[in-house]
């Protein structure tokens, strides 16, 4: 905007000071072009990572029971997809991936195992890196873990159940 002001001020700049700015500005917006343009040609070669989600909600499990859930992709991109790591954020989520390079256009998976031997509410990350331009991809999992109503707990007890735990001190003082 500056420049077109002084482009059209005929007392501030001689007409050679006039061509010299204006060969500055168009030599800048070529050089500007011209590297968007690399960037969007280098995006365009590298292998590209889309998940059919990016979270998965188990809802309500049962404590022991098995958690497991599919994080299916595909690469999208231009380059053969290497997926060189998967990253959790605790020791009670497991994944597991193959090692194997995806093609363009090919598809792959990563499954999660979480340890439901834990009570209560959780949410967990699953960091993917691989060689993709958006290379490091967060996926979750969340959900509930309750005991069962069907199995006994320590000590004889069902959780949340109070007929049990009078059940459990009857059958004591019989056996005093």
């Amino acid at each position: 905007m500056l420049s077109i002001i002084l482009l059209d001020c005929p007392f501030l700049i001689d007409v050679k000071m006039k061509k010299g700015i204006f060969a500055i500005m168009i030599f800048t917006l070529l050089c500007v072009s011209c590297s968007r343009t690399k960037q969007l040609q280098k995006h365009a070669t590298k292998a590209h990572i889309e998940f059919n989600k990016g979270q998965h909600d188990f809802g309500t499990i049962i404590w022991g029971d098995p958690a497991e859930c599919e994080f299916s992709f595909v690469n999208t991109g231009a380059d053969t997809l290497i997926i060189n790591e998967v990253q959790t954020t605790c020791g009670c989520t497991i994944p597991q991936w193959s090692q194997e390079p995806v093609p363009p256009k090919g598809k792959g998976a990563i499954r999660v195992s979480y340890d439901s031997r834990r009570s209560g509410e959780f949410e967990k990350g699953i960091t993917v890196f691989s060689n993709a331009d958006n290379s490091a991809m967060l996926l979750v999992i969340k959900g509930k873990v309750t005991s069962n109503p069907n199995k006994f707990i320590i000590g004889g007890k069902k959780d949340s159940d109070s007929t049990s735990v009078q059940k459990n001190s009857e059958v004591e003082h019989k056996n005093e």
